[in-house]
């Protein structure tokens, strides 16, 4: 029951987030986004990532929300399925996850230009049918 109010929670807040000025390297990226994930700082990937439409107060309450539903750090990191989309386009899955059987799941689009990947979206989310069917 527990797991069904929080796949329902999440559902309605899992946001979409893009980046405003990307990172320089693939390599950037994937290393903000799992230490700032497996730390728990939720807020801090969705503000680094130019959350639109949400204001600090919300964000908070995002990040609190998280929290409460992950409540140990996470301790390993996978990505589970990788699409080219061509031309510089990608989509990723990334899983969370700790000994404790605590998950989190990521999904990004990417953009990787000739200067830098640009998150356009980003999204997490406990439920993984809800990752898988972003493909």
């Amino acid at each position: 029951m527990l797991r069904i109010l929080i796949s329902l929670f999440l559902s309605f807040c899992a946001l979409p987030a893009f980046a405003q000025d990307g990172f320089k390297t693939y390599e950037e990226y994937s290393s903000f986004v799992d230490s700032k994930i497996k730390n728990r700082e939720f807020s801090n990937v969705f503000t680094q990532m130019n959350l639109h439409g949400s204001d600090p107060d919300q964000l908070q309450q995002i990040h609190n929300q998280l929290l409460d539903v992950v409540p140990f750090y996470l301790t390993d990191v996978d990505v589970i399925k990788s699409v080219d989309l061509g031309n510089g386009y990608r989509q990723e899955m990334r899983s969370y996850w700790n000994d404790k059987n605590s998950y989190v799941y990521a999904y990004a689009f990417l953009h990787e230009r000739s200067d830098r990947i640009v998150v356009l979206q980003f999204v997490l989310h406990t439920n993984s049918s809800v990752i898988f069917d972003m493909f």
